[in-house]
């Protein structure tokens, strides 16, 4: 007999109020399968526009890396509220399918749990790995190794780059430690290559600055999950040693399948503007990229992984966890809130997501130029 599906209960502990800035120590307890694992901590608030909702997400660093919700070993984890997502699945949805994409394309594995702090109930929650040095599999005893989050390089304006150089840290340097070591030097030099070279130089050097694999996947994941925010941010760009090119990670998809990242529904009505990206511009230029670009979108459509019957089976996977977190959930944060553009629940909104699929998928296959074997 198989033992009743259970999610894991994030117990939270601190003695002061959690901040947004500076992370304060806390004491973690995490009860799944009847165990109880008890882990020393800090932890704090984490989010941009999303920290105008009640419900708040949290950063959490781990005094020693654990496995934590069942996932892989890390010290650093994001608990994300997922507050204006109902279906609680785009992000989970949209890291699972680009980590199957391809080797070198990566993004945080996630989980579910409940979260409790000092014993208040906070609702469900999507436990998600930081992207950091050991996720990424950065060499940290290589000079030339380096993560930057959501870098200034792609943008066509060249105010952003003249406005970043006045502020620290301007590419969001996570590795190393940028009080210690500034190597963003070779973000201007990536930017200046991008926009100053000649097509001939451009076109035979491109693959030495970043891996052509990962940006084709990267610029068809975009495009198939009409993910607007991914075409200049929501994304690390990390470097794992001297020999290896750039290669984007992802990062951040509230912005994704049937929503933007507000919440306002969105069918394809408004589509990316991939272009906007200097890089992706001037590779589109190329017939033998655009070639390449159709070239893997067919093997993704044959392999059945850009397909409605494989993100159908991701979202059945995930909907036995989400339903067991959804009645505390809603009944803490309900779905009519102000927050959201319409009182749609979870159903109505998991079939929006897998009518998104349908309609993403004749468009692509249109673009691309692919018909079914």
């Amino acid at each position: 007999m198989q033992p009743a599906l259970q999610l894991p209960i994030i117990h939270i502990y601190t003695d002061t109020i959690i901040p947004w800035e500076d992370r304060i120590p806390c004491t973690v307890s995490v009860v799944a399968d009847r165990d109880s694992i008890i882990y020393d901590g800090k932890i704090k608030f984490r989010g941009g526009i999303s920290s105008k909702f009640y419900k708040h997400s949290y950063a959490l660093k781990l005094a020693t890396a654990q496995s934590f919700c069942h996932l892989p070993e890390n010290k650093s984890w994001i608990l994300n509220a997922s507050y204006i997502d109902k279906t609680f699945m785009r992000h989970k949805l949209c890291y699972d399918l680009f980590n199957m994409m391809g080797e070198a394309d990566l993004a945080p594995k996630c989980a579910y749990a409940l979260v409790r702090e000092n014993e208040k109930p906070q609702g469900l929650y999507v436990v998600m790995q930081r992207l950091n040095r050991k996720v990424l599999k950065v060499d940290k005893n290589d000079p030339c190794a380096v993560i930057f989050k959501e870098p200034k390089l792609f943008y066509s304006d060249k105010k952003i780059m003249q406005r970043g150089s006045q502020v620290e840290n301007p590419h969001g340097q996570t590795y190393p430690d940028y009080d210690k070591e500034h190597r963003d030097a070779i973000i201007t030099d990536f930017r200046n290559f991008i926009l100053n070279t000649s097509d001939a130089e451009f076109y035979t050097n491109i693959g030495k600055w970043i891996d052509l694999s990962n940006l084709i996947d990267w610029h068809l994941f975009v495009m198939f999950s009409n993910s607007g925010d991914g075409v200049l941010k929501n994304f690390y760009l990390y470097k794992k040693d001297t020999n290896t090119p750039f290669r984007i990670a992802l990062w951040d998809c509230d912005h994704s399948f049937g929503r933007d990242g507000d919440n306002e529904k969105n069918m394809l009505e408004h589509l990316p503007n991939i272009r906007r990206n200097i890089l992706i511009d001037r590779m589109m230029k190329s017939p033998e990229y655009m070639e390449k670009l159709q070239k893997c979108y067919a093997e993704l459509r044959e392999s059945g992984i850009f397909s409605y019957k494989n993100i159908e089976r991701m979202m059945q996977e995930n909907d036995p966890y989400v339903r067991l977190g959804l009645e505390e959930n809603t009944r803490l944060w309900p779905i009519d809130s102000k927050d959201y553009y319409d009182a749609a629940n979870y159903d109505e909104e998991y079939a929006l997501i897998l009518e998104f699929v349908k309609l993403s998928l004749d468009r692509m296959d249109k673009e691309m130029q692919y018909q079914a074997k």
